[in-house]
């Protein structure tokens, strides 16, 4: 999704920022991420506000929605809601500033050991459930052999299930997760395992390193190795389905890692 600039906003939805705010003494537009076309650090006389938002009538304005409803379970993991609003055409949230870089997930960064703790915290976070957030097994039942396969992606454990390293955030003291346009409920273990796609594709690591860090997640450690060679393969056909649809070096990256991963389980399910 195209990024607009701070000052190619409408006047109307700047005001309706500057409202929650206090006046703004500087605005400058964020460079990563892709889901949202307004996002911007805007600093005040009262302190920072990360500030994103989407026409409301855009298709995805619904992963706002979702943000938004995650919030509460997330305290203490994700950086705080302050405030929302739907004025001017536009879905915004505005969210406390954390100061940070975003991950770095090379063999041997120390950023791992931080990342480990933040996806453990997060797989102890259980909901019941709610409407707004999709089911891991809707969301892979495409992408899998038999539809009694996709069950087995099924639970209520809170997953976020895009850990590409710029919805990390490294501070001096921990790690955040940000952007939660996808919040899943699933197994306890398929955060993790869709962390060794980002390991192999953003990292650099081999499928088999990129195991043994996601081993050190308890949930992952704790999984049953059918379920996670199911998940494998319905990752192949997801991923090479998106860059065929999408051809960037970054979806080709993550079909490649896919299919790397799911190559280096097979024996594993052909012995058994």
């Amino acid at each position: 999704m195209q990024r607009t600039a701070w000052t190619d906003l409408p006047a109307a939805l700047t005001w309706a920022v500057e409202a929650r705010t206090g006046r703004i003494l500087e605005a400058r537009t964020a460079t990563a991420g892709e889901n949202s076309p307004l996002a911007a650090f805007i600093r005040s006389e009262s302190g920072t506000t990360f500030v994103k938002g989407i026409p409301a009538d855009h298709r995805r304005v619904i992963t706002q929605s979702r943000e938004a409803a995650v919030t509460p379970f997330v305290q203490g993991i994700s950086p705080a809601l302050l405030w929302q609003f739907n004025e001017a055409g536009w879905t915004v949230l505005g969210y406390a500033y954390v100061e940070g870089r975003h991950a770095d997930y090379r063999p041997g960064s120390p950023d791992l050991d931080a990342l480990v703790h933040l996806m453990t915290a997060l797989g102890k976070i259980k909901i019941p459930g709610d409407p707004l957030f999709k089911r891991a097994e809707d969301r892979w039942k495409t992408y899998v052999a038999t539809p009694e396969e996709a069950t087995l992606f099924a639970g209520d454990t809170l997953a976020h299930s895009d850990w590409a390293p710029d919805n990390v955030l490294v501070s001096a003291d921990q790690a955040w997760l940000i952007d939660w346009a996808w919040p899943t409920l699933s197994a306890p273990w398929l955060d993790a395992a869709s962390w060794i796609l980002r390991l192999i594709a953003a990292g650099g690591h081999t499928p088999r390193e990129a195991e043994l860090t996601a081993f050190r997640v308890p949930a992952f450690e704790a999984s049953d190795p059918d379920h996670v060679d199911a998940f494998a393969a319905a990752n192949v056909r997801l991923w090479t389905e998106i860059a065929n649809s999408n051809p960037t070096t970054w979806t080709k990256e993550m079909a490649q890692a896919a299919w790397d991963w799911s190559q280096h389980r097979r024996p594993r399910a052909t012995s058994a």
